[in-house]
């Protein structure tokens, strides 16, 4: 049985929000998108980060949680608050 779009996004989001390899001062919100009207539902991460080393590993904890769900990484990052 395959699992609904919306338990993924919740099971990435509580991924990202539980891993203790990413440091504090990361905001980042997880979207479920559709592309076009017949487009099959994907995950897209937006927000902020304050390395390319902790986006690097945002997308990677996602990637462990979404299962066989597409991730788009739209994070930038930013030393500034």
């Amino acid at each position: 049985m395959a699992v609904s779009i919306q338990k993924t996004r919740d099971a990435i989001d509580n991924a990202i929000k539980n891993s203790s390899e990413i440091g504090p001062g990361n905001y980042v919100t997880v979207k479920v998108e559709k592309q076009g009207l017949f487009g099959k539902p994907f995950i897209v991460l937006t927000g902020r980060c304050t390395s390319d080393k902790n986006k690097s590993k945002i997308e990677e904890v996602a990637l462990a949680a979404a299962g066989e769900a597409k991730v788009e990484n739209n994070l930038r990052v930013s030393t500034t608050s």
